[in-house]
């Protein structure tokens, strides 16, 4: 039995879809107030329950062998320390007094850069640290923005044209698609040996040359509303004065903006020679949800 948290999230969806392509028998573990019922028609076993709830946690663990922990906070959450660590130091003691035979992490691919003022990389790193010594069998996989997260904006420009940047036009990035790390992270479900995996599509996007490659698949030309990061610098100063926790929400919003997210060409070889597959590219990728 496979456990999958934040099952319902981009990722959580298509890791329980491929478990179920697979004949996997996969337990999705989501909220009350999570829309489920598309788990619920695939054939997934659904485990309602609360993340910050150790009892729950261990009980959506009986008679698991592997655990695939999507689950996160927003960025802008106020959760980070109770979602991101806590919940998730809960989910690998857990799956140690379990006896669990495998565990998998998802982290930013920012993780390995300066976390001092981002909450949400100190709190995947300690988790990562943690997990390595626990003594379990685990995949770590340290990932670029994922394609899905552009829909929404590519939804929005389809409609209007317009398209907005976040930080710096010229600021360079690297993304993946949520399929290619689904079929991944099942792949390494499967491995006898502890494993790090960096990933990405090789491609290296500016944040301007997204809204471009945006225009020529849409055939309309991008309307480009920039909001630089002294913007949110300032936001995160006035916002600072009324709420440390807003503060520290911003600072790991800017501390992702402005670090350059991008895997080395060495280690995307690596895996997709390890995981026998090419990198969907951001064009097929849109293809399918277009």
């Amino acid at each position: 039995m496979y456990l999958v948290t934040g099952a319902t999230g981009q990722l959580g969806l298509r890791v329980v879809h491929r478990c179920i392509t697979l004949e996997l028998p996969v337990r999705a573990f989501v909220r009350l107030t999570s829309q489920y019922d598309l788990l619920k028609e695939w054939g997934a076993e659904i485990f309602i329950g609360d993340l910050q709830q150790p009892r729950d946690i261990q009980a959506a663990m009986e008679g698991v062998e592997a655990v695939i922990c999507c689950h996160g906070s927003q960025l802008l959450s106020r959760t980070i320390q109770a979602i991101d660590y806590r919940a998730t130091l809960d989910v690998i003691q857990a799956a140690q007094e379990q006896g669990v035979r495998h565990v998998t992490l998802i982290s930013p691919l920012a993780v390995t850069g300066d976390r001092q003022q981002s909450p949400f990389l100190k709190a995947k790193y300690e988790v990562e640290q943690v997990l390595i010594r626990s003594g379990l069998n685990y995949a770590i996989f340290r990932c670029p923005t994922l394609m899905s997260s552009l829909l929404p904006l590519a939804e929005r420009f389809q409609q209007t044209g317009v398209y907005i940047v976040l930080g710096e036009p010229h600021h360079r990035l690297q993304l993946l698609s949520p399929e290619d790390l689904a079929r991944c992270i099942l792949i390494a479900s499967q491995a006898s040996q502890p494993a790090i995996f960096s990933l990405a599509h090789p491609e290296v996007f500016t944040r301007q040359e997204i809204a471009d490659r945006l225009g020529r698949f849409f055939n309309k030309r991008p309307f480009v509303m920039t909001l630089p990061l002294s913007v949110i610098d300032g936001a995160r100063q006035f916002l600072g004065v009324m709420s440390r926790d807003l503060e520290a929400s911003l600072g790991t919003l800017r501390t992702l903006l402005a670090y350059e997210s991008l895997c080395p060409a060495s280690e995307i070889e690596r895996a997709q020679t390890y995981f026998q597959l090419s990198f969907e590219s951001l064009e097929t990728f849109l293809d399918r949800y277009f």
